[in-house]
């Protein structure tokens, strides 16, 4: 017994030096390792995603893929991946429904009251920011996707992806401009991974990037990530496409021009498919094909910066400039929060209210409904924001203390108007070899990142969202 006793103990001890000597597991193959790992979340299809390409098509409305034959649109490819893959007739986009939030919610699963990019616009009471942005990705308050990718080891890009100034991974180019001249590329490639720009342009002489920020196409930035495919192969690829939604505000949606743009759009897809397909990983890829928000048409402008100034709850100078004020406003095309800047004014609290109340809902005002304190927060948005109001059909509001209350619009169409407005709802296509025809139902912005997460083995963590019951392809049988 002793001698046996003795040969177990021997073969325990040389067993457990020879698992000692095996080299430790890096970051990179822990989260394969977590990736590959069996999941109550994950389906066997799912373990087969290693690639996920993230595309937001600025503005799209979900009527271009679920009745494109009704505006006269040419999209083959989004035809195809509605066809084969899952999809949303619509999807809850956040408050207010403008790019930035928007954007932001996709890759934190989290509300915009969570995350902290409120806006599009930065908060600034005093007009001082030079119309700035919330271009900063230190703003965000919440890890992101690509944070928490780029923590596992996992290959990150990032392109024209909005609130990236400042962002860590493997290659970005951010969107970022401020004064809309072709010097404002000087600043986007100081942001950017450095020579990137190069790179790019020796494999695609098509990639100019000699004019602003804002004027570039969607073919330029799709350059950039074909470039990105073919020679990174980023587990994780986000990329913004803007040119639908600017031929939208300026025509209105499903203008002629409009159409040009999503038919254009269309084809920078096709393009990413092939360079996956190139680069060897689309086998192993997803494609998810997204937008931020809907579109209405408009035909008249609101200023109700115009009443508050009026109401000497905004103090000018003499040539208009704003010195203080007791409230304040930021405007996103269909909606507008006001805040007040001492949370103790009644006074202030009771004005607003005066000026607004009587106007929501009343035939010609311009204002569709005034949300409180409490709904905002309730709806994900601003808490700071002391009220909220939302546009009737056909208006969009405009920023400014002067000048006329209301005027013809400058545009064709805008957004930003609350997310339970049907014109509001957001894009949503999730297409690739692990993914089943079916439908998407339920679909909010704020279940991407739960739903992208654990396909890339990351542990996303509490959010606002939940993650979406995609139809998987069934995985192969083992050979």
């Amino acid at each position: 017994m002793r001698n046996k006793a003795v040969k177990l103990l021997c073969a325990a001890l040389f067993l457990f030096a020879a698992i000692s000597a095996q080299p430790k597991t890096s970051y990179r193959n822990s989260a394969d390792a977590i990736r590959n790992a069996t999941s109550p979340a994950q389906s066997s299809s799912s373990k087969l995603i290693q690639h996920v390409l993230i595309v937001t098509i600025d503005g799209m409305k979900p009527e271009t893929y679920t009745e494109p034959d009704v505006h006269g649109l040419k999209v083959p490819t989004l035809r195809g991946m509605v066809r084969d893959g899952a999809s949303s007739d619509g999807a809850q986009s956040v408050m207010p429904t403008v790019t930035y939030p928007s954007h932001t919610s996709m890759v934190t699963g989290a509300n915009p009251g969570t995350h902290g990019i409120y806006t599009n616009v930065a908060w600034d009471p005093l007009n001082q920011n030079s119309g700035g942005w919330r271009w900063y990705t230190e703003d965000i308050r919440v890890p992101t996707l690509w944070q928490i990718a780029r923590q596992e080891g996992l290959k990150t890009a990032l392109i024209h992806w909005p609130v990236t100034a400042g962002a860590q991974a493997d290659l970005n180019i951010s969107e970022y401009w401020r004064a809309s001249i072709p010097e404002d590329m000087k600043l986007v490639r100081a942001l950017s991974t450095p020579g990137i720009f190069e790179k790019i342009a020796k494999e695609f002489p098509s990639f100019k990037t000699d004019v602003p920020p804002l004027d570039l196409t969607d073919p330029v930035w799709t350059d950039a990530a074909c470039y990105a495919i073919e020679n990174l192969k980023p587990n994780l690829l986000l990329l913004h496409l803007a040119m639908v939604d600017h031929w939208e505000h300026e025509k209105g949606p499903f203008s002629a021009e409009a159409n040009a743009a999503t038919e254009t759009a269309d084809a920078q897809i096709a393009r990413l498919i092939s360079s996956a397909k190139k680069a060897g990983t689309w086998q192993t890829s997803v494609l998810v094909i997204l937008s931020d928000h809907g579109f209405a048409p408009i035909s008249q402008e609101m200023r109700p910066g115009v009443l508050l100034q009026q109401k000497s709850l905004i103090t000018l100078d003499t040539k208009g400039r704003i010195t203080d004020w007791k409230a304040a406003e930021i405007t996103d095309g269909g909606s507008a929060y006001l805040y007040v800047k001492d949370p103790s004014d009644e006074a202030t609290r009771a004005a607003l209210h005066g000026i607004f109340d009587p106007l929501a809902g009343a035939e010609g005002s311009g204002i569709r409904r005034i949300a409180s304190h409490d709904e905002i927060v309730a709806m994900g948005g601003d808490p700071n924001a002391f009220l909220a109001l939302e546009a009737s059909d056909g208006t969009s509001f405009a920023f400014g203390y002067t000048g006329d209350l209301k005027g013809p619009s400058r545009g064709g169409g805008t957004h930003g108007y609350f997310p339970d407005r049907k014109e509001m709802r957001a894009s949503m296509i999730i297409y690739g070899p692990a993914i089943a025809p079916g439908k998407i139902d339920h679909a909010r912005l704020i279940d991407v990142a739960p739903t992208v997460a654990p396909w890339l083995g990351l542990k996303l963590g509490t959010r606002d969202g939940s993650p979406l019951a995609i139809p998987m392809a069934a995985a192969p049988a083992p050979k």
